[in-house]
């Protein structure tokens, strides 16, 4: 995936909003960023841009709030993506009775709804089991 100049993305005028939200590009953290630098963002999550002013730094809704966050740990593109993200857990060691054990070591995240969830084997095609949006597996944006 390319990453491109947010402004010329959203040709100016910014891409139709979320939940009343002008939404000018989507982000999400990159792969690599380690999680003591990610601003507890959820990598995976693409998360809307709502301010591009700085040169450093861009502006994301994250729920309800505003979060600043430095542009270089963000994979940044002019419009929704339509495929599932796989999110790898390096050091991922199971814990029965914690969410996150439901998961394993690498899952899937809707790009619809956010939905996280267990992957099986390698499919090509997943539907979310939250929303029931339907798309590829990008197997090919993981390591």
């Amino acid at each position: 995936m390319a990453i491109v100049n947010v402004a010329q993305a959203a040709g100016g005028g910014g891409a139709p909003g979320v939940a009343g939200i002008k939404v000018r590009a989507w982000a999400r953290v990159w792969q690599a960023t380690r999680p003591e630098h990610s601003k507890g963002l959820r990598h995976g999550a693409w998360y809307p841009v709502v301010r591009d002013e700085r040169a450093d730094r861009v502006t994301i809704q994250v729920g309800e709030r505003e979060v600043d966050v430095p542009r270089r740990i963000l994979e940044i593109t002019g419009s929704r993506p339509s495929r599932f993200t796989v999110v790898h857990r390096l050091g991922f060691v199971p814990s029965r009775g914690n969410d996150r054990y439901r998961l394993g070591r690498h899952y899937g995240v809707c790009p619809k709804c956010q939905w996280r969830f267990g992957i099986i084997g390698r499919p090509v095609q997943e539907k979310c089991p939250k929303c029931e949006f339907q798309g590829d597996i990008a197997w090919w944006e993981t390591v």
